[in-house]
């Protein structure tokens, strides 16, 4: 017995108290989402929406330290022995405009603090070897407005069948642990987690939240976004010293940021950078787009001499498509275990070229004999980035560019409140806490539904999926069965009269890249009276490196291969206009087809085909509309051509890199060269064998926006003497715009033939032209573009040359877009001609 109460008494006082509060500022503000860390247990928290915080601390004392951003941490000493109330007030930082040694140069002294940040990016990429957290993270949001005509749409049918209703506040929250190993390999384990969703979307797979967010020390965030840490960042950002303040012995330097124009790719805000180590401190940035406003701040702290993240804050605010909704996405990291890369324990002293000319002179001259050693050392910006480079050459090359796995612990749905409470110690609002209480209130009443309709977890089969078509998943998380029954896909041509089709494909998927599939499509022509279809099974496996097809059929191919036009708009101007452009034959085939990615700059593809090919005929005069006007013929009529055709292709793409997402592998080549060799041979009737070359490119010209390009040549070896196998080129003769690497005004079939050629398409895609030097319409979301299109050919042993220069204008009303050509040469006998670009 008295063992017993020893070992009750030793729990009892082991056992967690609540240390709990407010947070305000000195001017009585509440501060929601500040941050509370417990120093000496590794472990911290985040106060609520309403400056409210709780954590449970074991007796004893603690150093406990409080954050917010812009205003200085105090350090409270609490003495745990019950539950203990303490409010806490915070100070703005006291910034001051301090003397800043700029040497006389004419310059804002910011200019030099950010040429020294950018240039230690790279360093502070590379500090860290890994290191492992825990993280709090809570998504909360809720449509706020919907429009008359979106709500006239959509509206019912979001609400009964999505369950989401205007106005009601929905929320996400997760545990997650995180494993980081350098250089770019993410481990990420969500723990536990829960949402008062409504049961369709809760039933259909809540997303995961994350807590890795993005790294501002890399040259793009979120994609697309310049970091105003980027190499280039002095091209798109214009920077002001606003002052310091001094934390701990450090000085603290706060820089703001603007962009230079009005961009959706451009922050705004501002920077607290820790001076000599030139780290992240904290900042504050917002981006506006078409589609909303949103800001993004981020609190740092020292951790073993690395200042790392240890709250996030995201706001967004969406106005788009009819909807006004908020999300806020928040995520508190704590219990970091960090084990610093040891060649960048000691950080250098970066010199500035521009004031100590002489000195950096003399630094710049010296060679580098060991880079580990010379990181220790005085160095210039540029010497930085020389010692860094023969760095990287001394590491093993990293198969991956980026590696990050997501995975959720089998008991992470159900996990009881108490744990919660422990682990999550952010007091709900009370709008959340009444959103879980609805949910698990509803979640009752259904729970006998569910057990009673558990079938209808799997999809059924409903009268409109005749018409409309559907895809039945069987599987969860797009793993498992899915089958797809394509809607009815109408059409009308001169060959075919009205047509219709559909499909029925199968696909079974192990993980992401894979998979095995089959399935057919057919079609039947009303006037021909004929049906043609084709079926097909695939696999695609080793991490998407490989794929191979079998299919065959009978189906219907236009005879310009590059098929200009679409089957919709065709219909459109064959039905209503009287004017068929598309000219089709009849293709009986077998088909092999092998894709093997042999690494990531090195790709091959090769197709075998056993094929036979039949001319058709009109068997429409004209349309519904417009009787005057007669279809034209379909083409040169010729014998069944049977053949046996193959090809190989190898594509090289020099700064391609594998990107890695849960165990599966995607090519990246962002700004590198495609260069792509090819080679066709066709025996039997009308043989004849090509050999052709292309190369594509999209080159970041910075605050100039950025070039396309796109150059091919082909050559027959022995030349085809039936128009299905000429030369085609992909041209434009109505007034809807084909797309890119088309020509916009050139006739479908003007310039087919069997000779050789080379064609160019150049895109400049400008930040600011004409248009959108207006920051409203930029921020509307429009888009310049001017275009340059060159074709020079062999016709008839006579070489001609045909150009075209355009000017594009995209996201008109969100969606549109407009094309004005000027086409050049004789060719095409217009001289102007206004396109739209549909977004499809």
């Amino acid at each position: 017995m008295k063992l017993f109460l020893l070992l009750l008494s030793t729990c009892i006082g082991l056992q967690a108290q609540t240390l709990s509060g407010t947070i305000r500022s000195n001017k009585g503000e509440l501060m929601p989402f500040s941050t509370i860390w417990v120093s000496d247990l590794n472990k911290g928290t985040l106060a609520n929406e309403e400056g409210k915080y709780a954590i449970q601390l074991p007796k004893g004392e603690h150093e406990v330290v409080f954050r917010f951003l812009g205003h200085t941490p105090k350090v409270h000493q609490v003495s745990i022995a019950g539950d203990v109330s303490l409010d806490v007030v915070l100070s703005e930082e006291a910034i001051t405009l301090q003397d800043v040694n700029v040497g006389g140069l004419k310059e804002d002294p910011a200019i030099g603090m950010m040429r020294r940040m950018i240039s230690m990016a790279p360093f502070h990429l590379k500090e860290i070897d890994r290191y492992t957290a825990k993280g709090y993270v809570k998504g909360a949001g809720k449509v706020t407005s919907i429009s008359k005509v979106m709500n006239a749409l959509v509206g019912k049918k979001m609400e009964k069948e999505a369950g989401i209703k205007v106005g009601s506040t929905y929320v996400l929250e997760g545990i997650n642990q995180i494993t980081y190993t350098r250089p770019n390999k993410i481990d990420e384990k969500v723990l536990s987690n829960r949402n008062n969703l409504p049961a369709v979307l809760k039933n259909s797979g809540a997303p995961n939240l994350r807590i890795t967010q993005t790294n501002f020390y890399q040259p793009k965030v979120w994609g697309s976004l310049v970091s105003p840490i980027s190499p280039s960042a002095f091209s798109f950002y214009k920077f002001a010293y606003l002052g310091s303040f001094q934390l701990n012995g450090q000085t603290v330097s706060k820089i703001q940021v603007k962009p230079k124009s009005t961009s959706d790719d451009l922050f705004e805000g501002t920077l607290s950078i820790v001076e000599d180590t030139w780290s992240i401190y904290s900042f504050s940035l917002a981006f506006r787009n078409s589609q909303g406003y949103y800001t993004f701040q981020q609190q740092n702290a020292l951790f073993q001499g690395v200042w790392m993240p240890v709250n996030y804050d995201v706001n967004v605010n969406f106005d788009a498509m009819g909807f006004g909704a908020t999300f806020r996405y928040i995520t508190q990291v704590k219990e970091y275990s960090i084990k610093v890369n040891p060649a960048f324990v000691v950080k250098p002293t970066i010199i500035e070229e521009r004031l100590h000319k002489d000195w950096a002179k003399e630094i710049n001259k010296e060679k580098i004999s060991s880079p580990k050693l010379a990181l220790g050392k005085e160095l210039t910006r540029k010497k930085l980035k020389k010692v860094l480079k023969e760095m990287d050459k001394e590491e093993k090359k990293e198969e991956f560019s980026s590696d990050y796995t997501i995975t959720v612990d089998s008991s992470a749905s159900i996990k009881k409140e108490e744990y919660w409470e422990a682990e999550r110690q952010v007091p709900l609002t009370e709008a959340e806490a009444k959103g879980y209480k609805e949910a698990d209130s509803l979640s009752v009443q259904d729970e006998k539904k569910r057990l009673k309709d558990s079938v209808n977890a799997l999809p059924r089969f409903r009268y409109g999926d005749i018409w409309g078509g559907r895809v039945y998943n069987y599987g969860q998380k797009g793993l498992g069965a899915r089958l797809t029954l394509s809607g009815f896909q109408p059409g009308y041509t001169a060959v075919d009269g009205y047509s219709v089709g559909r499909g029925l494909h199968y696909r079974h998927t192990y993980r992401l890249a894979d998979y095995w599939g089959t399935g057919f499509d057919v079609r039947y022509a009303f006037s021909r009276k004929a049906w043609n279809g084709m079926a097909y099974v695939e696999r695609n496996w080793n991490e998407n490196r490989q794929r191979m097809q079998l299919a065959g059929g009978s189906t219907i191919e236009q005879v310009n291969s590059t098929e200009p036009i679409s089957s919709a708009v065709n219909l459109f101007y064959a039905l209503f206009l009287s004017q068929n452009y598309i000219k089709l034959y009849q293709k009986d085939f077998i088909k092999a087809s092998y894709a093997l990615q042999l690494n990531a700059k090195w790709n091959l593809n090769t197709v075998l085909e056993l094929r036979s090919r039949t001319s058709l005929v009109n068997q429409e005069e004209n349309g519904l509309f417009h009787k005057e006007r007669q279809f034209e013929s379909n083409g040169l009529p010729f014998a069944t051509s049977k053949q046996v055709y193959g090809s190989i292709l190898i594509r090289y793409q020099p700064f391609a890199t594998w990107r890695r997402y849960n165990g599966s592998r995607w090519l990246s080549n962002e700004s590198g060269p495609t260069i792509t060799s090819t080679f066709e041979q066709a025996q039997g009737d009308d043989a004849y064998s090509k050999v052709s070359f292309q190369v594509s490119q999209r080159i970041p010209l910075a605050n100039w926006g950025s070039i396309n390009y796109r150059i091919s040549a082909a050559h027959f070896l022995h030349k085809p003497s039936i128009l299905i196998d000429y030369q085609h080129f992909k041209g434009n003769e109505v007034l809807v715009s084909s797309g890119e690497s088309s020509f916009l005004a050139l006739p479908y079939y003007a310039l087919s033939n069997p000779g050789d050629h080379l064609k160019a398409f150049i895109t400049w895609e400008p930040r600011k032209f004409i248009l959108t030097q207006n920051p409203f319409l930029s921020l509307y979301g429009l888009k310049e573009k001017v275009g340059y299109s060159y074709l020079q050919t062999s016709l008839n042993s006579q070489t001609i040359q045909y150009q075209e220069l355009s000017y594009g204008l995209t996201g008109i009303g969100k969606i549109l877009g407009l094309d004005l050509v000027y086409p050049i040469g004789t060719v095409v006998p217009e001289k102007w001609k206004v396109l739209i670009r549909l977004p499809f």
